[in-house]
């Protein structure tokens, strides 16, 4: 161990990482403030505004970082952006770590970080306010101090990585797969020993008590993460096809792939690596799982840093044995470069119109059309977070329109219906601005916030056809259908209602049925 240190200059490694953090750090800033919000941030940021224990959709990490972010900078774009950018940067940094944790030296940490650094699935989850760039930093941290502990087993290792585990309960439930992948690598491998101490329970337990709040908060309204599962089954899981699943790995990372994939069968197959041995059996028992589960397959790639790291210490032994480190820059130069390729279609980089000329160029000199498939299973001819980021304060103004023809009175007595979070979260992003009425919607977490203080006269609805809601009002205007070219919902009814038939409390109940 003394002569592996001896071998690394450890300043100027960790100036090097901190040089290529600032990499990815930049590029993000290239494009963290073109298009618009997305259509979940303005749920993340409205679930900001009812901070709770849990959500339908979510656990409640990611409400307390919109919150956080709104306190600090306002309603910016980037604002609510810069923390996801933060977390993958720090990636970069933990990334190489791992690496040399794992036994590398400078070729290493430098490969594993730009690996990290250019794979555009990286570049796209670290870009917008959503719990998977936490979950992925989450899961980055616990294998790294994983590796640690398959090292030294230093008990303080155990108690980090079991705080790690339980904050990152309360951003993503898919850091139980990683539990289970970690229980069951161990379990298989010749380090189970380990779980003969007392450290590894105690983790559990501490893992346990921290996401508590959160379990309790799902017994008490009757566990809706099964219900948001079932739904997610049978409206997206269901076009998840197996051979797209594989694909995707390969297109997430590009040219990064071949190292991860080096790395699964480094951690699995080579002496120098075989303390780490459960680390390869963890990835194959979640990827058999989140396959097996029909996952979505940007489920897997919190594996990838800990893949990257092992793949780049495997290429500079070898190039080391043959005294060709030289090839470990060629190799970098390489992902880097070709992995700029794909970014357009990692984050917004381009202006819409070149980036549909781009996506035109890519798809007929490359063939290249998966990521254009949007999760209805079908190819468009824009990235569906793309076109996710259009239309919604435009869909504001329009209803501001509408509000603001009533007279004095029907004002006070209106409020604004939303059939999706969308819709609902752009109107309470921008209720102030517009001078609005309180927005309620039943569907997902707004369902939870409820109908509101008062019986309303005149409803604004969004989303809504006449036919679905002529029972309920004695009068339906249909005002206009809202469209907008870069948006992905079109032609959305916007109506004007009045004279409802029934209270609006008294049906609340009822419309649990549509919460998903």
């Amino acid at each position: 161990m003394s002569q592996m240190l001896k071998r690394i200059s450890l300043p100027k490694d960790y100036l090097i990482l901190i040089l290529l953090a600032g990499l990815k750090f930049f590029i993000h800033l290239l494009a963290i403030n073109n298009y618009g919000f997305h259509r979940d941030e303005f749920l993340y940021i409205a679930q900001g505004e009812h901070l709770a224990w849990g959500y339908l959709e979510v656990p409640p990490f990611i409400a307390v970082v919109a919150k956080f972010s709104r306190i600090l900078f306002g309603d910016a774009l980037w604002g609510f952006r810069l923390f996801p950018v933060l977390a993958g940067t720090a990636m970069v940094i933990i990334t190489g770590l791992m690496a040399r944790e794992l036994g590398g030296r400078r070729w290493a940490i430098i490969l594993a970080a730009i690996c990290l650094i250019f794979a555009p699935a990286f570049l796209g989850s670290n870009f917008m306010l959503q719990p998977v760039a936490f979950d992925q930093l989450f899961w980055t941290l616990v294998l790294f101090y994983l590796i640690k502990i398959l090292k030294n087993d230093v008990p303080k290792y155990w108690i980090l990585l079991g705080f790690i585990c339980g904050i990152g309960l309360l951003n993503k439930y898919t850091m139980l797969l990683l539990g289970l992948g970690i229980f069951l690598g161990i379990l298989i491998s010749a380090q189970r020993k380990l779980f003969s101490g007392k450290w590894p329970w105690l983790a559990a337990a501490l893992a346990f008590l921290i996401f508590l709040p959160n379990l309790l908060w799902q017994i008490q309204h009757h566990w809706p993460f099964f219900d948001h599962m079932e739904a997610l089954r049978k409206t997206q899981l269901v076009n998840v096809q197996s051979f797209s699943f594989i694909l995707q790995q390969i297109l997430f990372n590009f040219w990064a792939f071949p190292v991860a994939l080096l790395g699964w069968f480094f951690l699995m197959f080579s002496k120098p690596a075989e303390l780490f041995r459960s680390l390869g059996w963890m990835v194959v028992i979640v990827f058999l799982v989140i396959f097996a589960l029909s996952g979505k397959a940007y489920y897997l790639l919190p594996i990838y840093p800990a893949l990257f790291a092992a793949g780049a210490v495997g290429l500079e032994n070898y190039f080391a044995k043959q005294r060709k480190m030289w090839i470990m820059l060629i190799i970098s130069v390489f992902i880097a470069l070709g992995n700029l390729v794909i970014i357009p279609y990692a984050i917004p980089i381009l202006p819409v119109e070149d980036f549909k000329s781009y996506a035109n160029f890519m798809k007929e000199k490359l063939d290249l059309t998966e990521p254009l498939r949007w999760e209805d299973g079908r190819l468009y001819d824009n990235r569906q977070d793309y076109a996710d980021m259009f239309g919604w304060e435009e869909q504001t103004q329009e209803v501001a329109r509408v509000f603001h023809s009533l007279s004095p009175t029907e004002k006070q007595n209106c409020v604004i219906l939303a059939s999706n979070y969308g819709f609902a979260g752009a109107l309470d992003f921008y209720r102030e601005k517009y001078q609005l009425p309180e927005v309620i919607s039943f569907v997902g977490s707004y369902f939870l916030w409820g109908p509101g203080q008062r019986e309303p006269a005149i409803y604004i609805m969004i989303g809504l056809s006449p036919e679905e809601i002529r029972p309920y009002f004695d009068e339906i205007q249909l005002v206009k259908f809202f469209t907008h070219p870069l948006a992905r919902e079109n032609n959305i009814p916007l109506l004007l209602c009045r004279s409802p038939r029934v209270s609006l409390t008294q049906l609340w109940p009822e419309l649990a049925k549509y919460r998903y």
